[in-house]
């Protein structure tokens, strides 16, 4: 299960909002020049620190971000950053302390129940996570809907909701045919139903869109098999021929 970070492919000095004062920002010892900008410095600080987390910096980020938070107790998106930044370094407790802070100060704040869901499913919280999911998924604007309903159909797959999964795959296909996650996971299920031919359909879709992954070979190699099983068991039983 993915989360859905942001991203930007900018640097540094385009993402750092400026303070509103005249001052420099010193985090771990090194001095970053801010300019004055309308911006309140809580998010000034939290911008800095989610630059900094897109760049794997942790140490200035969780600098920047707790200072976000001293100012600001209130900002979900400063609390979900500290909670990403806790998950990476294996700080289960606080990372899960964080995203609840988040959630709590807006449970409209659909990147960190994504995010946190992610989380849970990680832990094997298999089904909080699923429940995660159906919340976000009722968000019709959230940009990442289509991976979400997939995420959500794995995760309702494995608690062996099978009915549910398959309405979720489907759903994430309606919204985006093009992602490739749904249909391998559609696949994959079918094939555990033993609807071999609706499999192969999702998995032929899977390899136009990304190639033949280890675990499509795997899934084809299964298929090929379940096939050959098929084919053999319908054959009738030839009578051996007397000598």
């Amino acid at each position: 299960m993915t989360c859905q970070a942001d991203s930007s492919s900018a640097g540094l000095r385009g993402l750092v909002i400026g303070l509103a004062v005249a001052l420099p920002l010193t985090l771990a010892g090194c001095a970053v020049a801010v300019p004055q900008s309308d911006e309140s410095p809580a998010v000034a600080y939290r911008n800095l620190g989610e630059a900094y987390l897109r760049q794997g910096n942790l140490p200035r980020a969780t600098a920047a971000l707790d200072r976000a938070v001293s100012l600001d107790p209130d900002d979900a998106a400063a609390l979900q950053a500290l909670a990403l930044i806790h998950q990476r370094q294996g700080e289960a407790a606080l990372a899960d302390e964080f995203f609840r802070r988040a959630l709590d100060e807006d449970p409209n704040f659909t990147r960190a129940r994504n995010n946190y869901a992610a989380f849970l499913y990680d832990r094997g919280q298999t089904g909080e996570a699923c429940e995660q999911l159906e919340q976000a998924s009722h968000d019709i604007h959230y940009a990442h809907r289509a991976q979400l309903f997939a995420n959500l159909g794995r995760c309702r797959w494995e608690l062996g909701e099978v009915e549910t999964a398959r309405a979720a795959l489907e759903r994430s296909q309606r919204i985006d045919s093009s992602l490739p996650a749904s249909h391998l996971t559609l696949a994959e299920l079918e094939y555990a139903q033993g609807n071999l031919m609706r499999a192969r359909s999702q998995l032929d879709r899977f390899v136009s869109q990304a190639g033949w992954t280890t675990a499509a070979r795997q899934l084809a190699a299964s298929l090929g098999d379940a096939d050959t099983g098929a084919r053999s068991s319908a054959e009738p039983d030839q009578p051996s021929r007397a000598l």
